[in-house]
């Protein structure tokens, strides 16, 4: 019998979870591989009284070039072996339920007499042995061992045992040994990685926008729908308002005329100007239709200072900064500032007011609208035909009909980030679709935008372990849980068992 009371520590494992079905069980948590043992030989009934101590250390087992790979150093040094003595040691891959067993390598260890018989008998077949030793009592003697098997898939669950041979039986099943070391080349767990359902529209509110420029007869405000190019202009916002009009999935709420004056002339007149004539054009739309009279409504600004800064800024005028300083100077008030544009750069104003101007003259017009809720199918159909009027949590309410990872999910998932590109969420779905699918750069790019989560942290400690720094990952799936994402304590434990698969494979 083999017993340990020189050992100053014996790590072991007990699974937290196991099951067992044909030799094979389930194992989650931590691996202790690299196991320092020794072990005594008790006295064997039929060779006597002689006692035999041996130590073995540093047992290790690899994958490497579809090989199992067993190493492990054999000190002989504490031996008495008789002189007509032979001990023999051999290594053993048993499967966890020991229904598979391969046998390695012997190291045979001779006393005097037995190594000199052994040295003349020129028929002795040596090729399952590793190392035949001549024991040299009270001296030290060490073998570092090492052998390789062809890996086989019942591997992947096994120990490396050491049996000891003090009678010459020769038979395995009736030999003292011990394990020295469990050996788990399971495949990792998938990390835990978290989809967010998003927040839910109470109401699916949508808007269409565009700009008409509609002209008007100098310093009047009346509608002139055959002047220049209005009625073109006008058009616009007709078949804008029919777009929605037609659609039996929404209902128009607000159909606003927001009108723009350009920066010459008095303010005070320009004040008149824009809004009368966004009064004027949103009477003239409201007449076409039998729309409430409440969901049309009318704003103004006055002079459109914000779009000439705009192509003040997008120009290439040599003096485009002192333009500037005029536009966002705020003691200037608007007379003043279109005065002194004009005094100081004639050659500049004049240009603007040709070129610029009449585009400042603009009506803009938005219509808003409410959107129906929409079942799984409908939503499905809309993603089609008008994915704008779908909502986050509806298309996220579609992924859940796919398994997660697979194609038809990650396009979902894509879909989501292109219809709401800032969306917190929809970026940290689409991560987490990324990380499963393996473009984790993709992933990272998407984080950026995914806000400071848990969920997200969790998310950045996956693409760590992913890469191979397991001490980083392990840092961010802490943080996880201490911001309260229990479940990337999983993580931690996937972290060191791919850690550990990593130092295997070495």
């Amino acid at each position: 019998m083999f017993s340990n009371p020189q050992t100053d520590r014996l790590m072991s494992y007990t699974p937290k979870n196991m099951r067992s079905k044909g030799g094979n069980f389930r194992i989650f948590g931590t691996l202790l591989f690299f196991i320092m043992c020794s072990f005594t030989a008790a006295e064997a009934k039929d060779c006597g009284p002689t006692l035999q101590t041996v130590k073995v250390s540093d047992p290790r087992l690899s994958v490497k070039d579809d090989r199992l790979k067993v190493s492990f150093l054999l000190d002989l040094s504490e031996i008495e072996e008789g002189k007509n003595q032979q001990i023999v040691y051999t290594p053993m891959i048993v499967s966890d339920a020991k229904e598979d067993t391969v046998v390695l390598k012997k190291i045979v260890v001779n006393g005097r007499n037995t190594a000199i018989l052994e040295e003349r008998d020129k028929k002795k077949d040596f090729s399952s042995v590793f190392a035949t030793i001549r024991r040299v009592n009270k001296t030290r003697q060490v073998v570092a061992y090492n052998d390789s098997v062809a890996y086989e898939p019942w591997m992947e669950l096994c120990r490396l045992s050491l049996a000891e041979d003090i009678c010459g039986c020769g038979e395995l099943q009736v030999q003292d040994y011990v394990d020295l070391n469990e050996f788990d080349n399971r495949p990792a767990p998938e990390p835990y990685i978290e989809f967010i359902a998003p927040m839910a529209e109470e109401v699916k509110t949508r808007h269409l926008s565009g700009s008409a420029f509609v002209d008007f007869i100098v310093n009047k405000t009346d509608i002139r729908p055959d002047y220049r190019n209005n009625r073109r202009e006008i058009n616009k916002i007709l078949e804008t308002i029919d777009v929605v009009r037609n659609d039996t999935n929404v209902r128009i709420t607000e159909i606003t005329i927001h009108g723009y004056a350009s920066p010459e002339g008095s303010y005070q007149n320009n004040v008149r100007l824009a809004a009368g004539r966004a009064e004027a054009l949103k009477e003239y739309v409201r007449s076409l239709y039998t729309l409430e009279e409440g969901i049309f409504k009318s704003q103004s600004t006055p002079e459109d200072w914000e779009g000439l800064r705009k192509r003040v800024v997008e120009s290439t005028f040599p003096e485009k900064t002192d333009l500037l300083a005029i536009i966002d100077d705020p003691y200037l008030d608007p007379d003043s500032k279109d005065k002194m544009m004009k005094t100081k750069f004639p050659t500049t104003y004049k240009f603007m007011l040709e070129e610029w101007y009449p585009a400042l003259r603009h009506s803009d017009y938005t219509v808003s609208y409410i959107v129906k809720p929409f079942t799984v199918e409908e939503t499905k159909r809309m993603l089609e035909k008008n994915p704008g009027q779908v909502s986050l949590n509806e298309i996220f309410r579609v992924a859940q009909t796919y398994d997660p990872g697979s194609e038809e999910f990650n396009n979902i998932m894509k879909t989501a980030l292109l219809l709401y590109p800032n969306d917190e969420t929809a970026n940290l779905n689409a991560a987490n679709a990324a990380i499963k699918a393996g473009d984790l750069a993709a992933a990272e790019k998407y984080l950026e935008k995914s806000g400071n989560s848990p969920q997200v942290i969790n998310a950045k400690g996956v693409i760590a372990m992913e890469r191979g720094d397991y001490e980083l990952a392990k840092k961010l799936f802490t943080q996880a849980v201490d911001m309260g994402l229990d479940e990337a304590k999983e993580n931690i434990e996937v972290a060191e068992r791919k850690e550990k698969l990593q130092q295997q494979s070495q």
